[in-house]
């Protein structure tokens, strides 16, 4: 512990920059799957989740019909 109160503080910038030297950064052939993979997902969910609305209304409609006869 001793030898760690004893290193001279350095800035946050300096140790920013010394991090982002050992990220290992994506390829853009790796970016643009992911990127891909991300929206189809997406709008898979997104139809998905309309699908369920549309049911969910349609019930809803027809419990209403059946209440009010």
């Amino acid at each position: 512990m001793p030898e760690i109160e004893n290193k001279p503080k350095r800035s946050f910038m300096q140790n920013m920059k010394t991090e982002l030297k050992k990220v290992v950064w994506p390829s853009s052939k790796q970016v643009s799957k992911s990127t891909v993979a991300t929206i189809s997902f997406v709008l898979l969910i997104a139809v998905i989740l309309a699908l369920l609305n549309w049911g969910f209304s349609e019930l809803s409609n027809f419990w209403w019909k059946l209440i009010i006869k």
